[in-house]
């Protein structure tokens, strides 16, 4: 989390909080960068740790089985428009509709997972949270307006934990 109040090296296992002192953890587009076993299922755990029993956790990343049904559906067609809507200078440089599919799995390297409900709520249960909600976005800018839309429910995967659920 570099360019925050705190420069922290999330894959590092370890967060400078002390234990229960955290009430709502968001992470928009961050678990999917991280090593499903080396490093994401550490850093959850390391949440659990510093998360009060009434915080909620807040998960949103690429969903795996939206980008798998849009393949089926059109090759990802929908939401290669879904994003040149949002990022008008989004281009696939001349390559088919289908190289989006391999922009959202990959990130240009820097995606190392992509997540449907059922894998991130075992890595959630491999921390020790219970299950996790999916939700809209909407519900995250609800609870928390100060961050800015995305608009990106057509291709991401939104998830509210309670830690004492």
């Amino acid at each position: 989390m570099s360019g925050s109040e705190l420069d922290l090296d999330l894959a590092s296992g370890r967060l400078p909080f002390p234990d229960g002192s955290v009430t709502a953890v968001v992470m928009q587009h961050v678990v999917e960068h991280l090593e499903l076993h080396g490093q994401l299922i550490p850093l959850l755990r390391e949440l659990r740790r510093v998360c009060a029993d009434d915080a909620v956790l807040w998960l949103s990343c690429p969903d795996l089985a939206k980008v798998c049904g849009a393949y089926v559906a059109d090759r990802g067609q929908a939401l290669k428009e879904d994003r040149c809507r949002r990022y008008p200078d989004y281009s696939l440089g001349g390559a088919p509709v289908q190289q989006f599919v391999n922009d959202l799995f990959h990130a240009r390297g820097r995606h190392r997972n992509l997540f449907d409900l059922e894998l991130l709520d075992w890595a959630l249960h491999q921390a020790g949270f219970p299950s996790g909600e999916q939700v809209m976005e909407a519900d995250l800018l609800t609870a928390h307006p100060e961050f800015p839309p995305r608009h990106d429910d057509a291709q991401s995967l939104y998830v509210r934990v309670c830690k004492s659920r």
